[in-house]
């Protein structure tokens, strides 16, 4: 890694804000965790980089899936299933902040976080410049300064409280 990229993975992670009803703890790297992302089509190279941190950071079995609004039904009942072991669910948002403003998006979502998430720990990373919807029925939420790769790793990293420096 070249110092400029070290210095904008700090700069990430030293702009990272932790939003929610109570303190974030982060993870032992043993703890087991199922991970969606919610994407586009455009962004969802940030999806598959954001797995790759996570199963490089945390040491036991990693369970990893792509969701969005449409997710069916069926779908979920087979998801959570797969999912059971886990301890933590993340759910990474890399889609625009004005899709996160619809009412309909909100309340689709809602119905897969509360299907997905069902007992365990919820935590919602959200690279989109600052927007977290309080709507959204997660109750930890951490913003990421950017969609990028600094901030992708950072995210990583903070969920596992390892620091950069």
């Amino acid at each position: 890694m070249d110092p400029s990229e070290y210095q904008s993975l700090v700069d990430s992670y030293r702009n990272i804000q932790v939003f929610g009803e109570k303190k974030f703890e982060t993870f032992p790297e043993e703890t087991k965790i199922a991970a969606f992302s919610v994407t586009n089509e455009e962004n969802f190279e940030f999806g598959v980089l954001f797995f790759n941190f996570l199963a490089q950071i945390f040491k036991s079995d990693c369970d990893f899936g792509f969701i969005d609004e449409n997710a069916e039904e069926e779908n979920l009942v087979s998801l959570r299933e797969g999912i059971s072991n886990a301890e933590v669910v993340i759910f990474a948002f890399f889609i625009p902040s004005e899709i996160l403003d619809e009412d309909e998006i909100i309340f689709k979502l809602n119905h897969i976080v509360q299907n997905l998430g069902e007992s365990k720990k919820l935590v919602g990373v959200f690279f989109s410049a600052n927007h977290i919807p309080e709507e959204l029925n997660i109750p930890i939420k951490i913003n990421m300064p950017t969609m990028d790769q600094s901030s992708v790793a950072a995210a990583a990293m903070f969920l596992a409280g390892r620091k950069p420096y």
